[in-house]
């Protein structure tokens, strides 16, 4: 037996909005943990200085679109040109690219896309979308601003009529 859909209200919809918000920073969260994860294999064969703690620099920089993650590499990087040379720097630039990759086409629109309800192809055109028109603005609000829109979408739609039974 369903319970009872509760009525259309600015209530319900402020707690489906923040529900929503919520479900997006557990989704970042979990993608700054996997690149962590990612980033600590890769500092850790390339024997980089202090490596699970720069590990976690790098993750943890990609919460911050665009600059964030470029910034904390950059760390990374020179840290490691000055302490083992050119090639494990090289070596950190290029785990960097890989993790950007999957972080970019696979982790961030299936794990927001699920956890938010949106297909991964809206999350990944949404993003580029924004990027173009409103540049770090854009990348910073463009998920949590579709899936509230998409809330907001469900509540105004008028119900599917059910079949008399």
């Amino acid at each position: 037996m369903a319970l009872p859909e509760e009525p259309r209200s600015a209530r319900r919809l402020a707690r489906e909005v923040g529900g929503v918000l919520v479900h997006y920073a557990g989704a970042q969260l979990r993608i700054c943990l996997i690149l962590s994860a990612v980033y600590a294999v890769g500092f850790a064969l390339l024997r980089v200085p202090l490596w699970p703690l720069m590990a976690l620099l790098v993750g943890f920089g990609q919460a911050v679109p665009v600059f964030g993650g470029v910034v904390a590499i950059l760390i990374v990087a020179g840290t490691t040109w000055m302490v083992k040379g050119p090639y494990p720097a090289m070596g950190v630039m290029g785990v960097y690219a890989a993790a950007q990759l999957l972080e970019s086409f696979w982790l961030s629109p299936r794990i927001m896309g699920r956890r938010l309800n949106l297909p991964p192809w809206w999350v990944f055109l949404g993003v580029l979308a924004a990027s173009v028109m409103f540049g770090f603005v854009g990348v910073l609000l463009a998920v949590p601003a579709m899936a509230v829109v998409m809330v907001i979408y469900r509540f105004l739609k008028p119900p599917a009529a059910t079949p008399d039974a």
